[in-house]
C-alpha cells in the first residue's frame, strides 16, 4: 500500500478527521496495514497489549467471557472504528477479543510507538488522546446501555435528578 494511499485511507477513518497532514504523515509511518478473514480471532481477551486496530474495512464483534455465564458479545464495530486501545493506555492486557464478522480490512499500530508520537508532538498527543477518552466514552455509554437492558427493575416514570 503506498504512502498517499494509506493516507487517503486514514482521512477515511472518522477518529482522524481533522488531523493536520503532517501528524497524518508520522502516524502513517507506523502502521501496518492487515488483512483478516472472516471468523478470525485478531486477539483474546488477556492477550498482552501491544497493538490497536483502525478498522477501514469490515465488521468484527467484540466479546468478553467469563466462566459463570460463557462468552457474550458486547458489540459490533465497523468502518473507521478503534479497538484493541488497551495498549493506547498502557493496560497491559485486552479486556476482549475481537473476531472478524466479515473480511475486515485495518491499519496495526504499536501503543507504544503512537505514546512517543503523543510525547514528541503534544498538540497531537493532546487531539489524540481526546479522540481516544470519546471512544472510550461511548464505549462506556454502550455498555451501561447493554447492562440497563439486562438487568434492574423498571422503574414508575418519575422526573429524577440527575448529572
Amino acid at each position: 500500500m503506498s504512502d498517499q494511499t494509506v493516507l487517503e485511507s486514514l482521512r477515511s477513518i472518522e477518529f482522524f478527521h481533522d488531523i493536520a497532514n503532517e501528524h497524518l504523515e508520522r502516524l502513517a509511518a507506523i502502521l501496518e496495514p492487515v488483512e483478516f478473514p472472516p471468523h478470525h480471532i485478531i486477539f483474546r481477551e488477556q492477550d498482552k497489549a501491544k497493538c490497536a486496530y483502525f478498522i477501514n474495512s469490515g465488521q468484527v464483534s467484540l466479546i468478553s467471557c467469563n466462566p459463570d455465564v460463557g462468552c457474550r458479545e458486547l458489540m459490533t464495530v465497523s468502518d473507521g472504528q478503534l479497538i484493541g486501545w488497551s495498549p493506547l493506555l498502557r493496560r497491559k492486557l485486552l479486556s476482549d477479543t475481537a473476531r472478524t464478522l466479515t473480511a475486515t480490512k485495518a491499519f496495526a499500530v504499536d501503543g507504544e510507538q503512537v505514546l512517543a508520537l503523543c510525547r514528541e508532538y503534544p498538540e497531537f498527543g493532546f487531539e489524540f488522546m481526546h479522540r481516544l477518552s470519546q471512544v472510550l466514552a461511548e464505549r462506556l455509554f454502550a455498555t451501561r446501555m447493554q447492562h440497563l437492558r439486562m438487568s434492574g427493575h423498571q422503574l414508575p416514570n418519575v422526573q429524577i435528578e440527575s448529572d
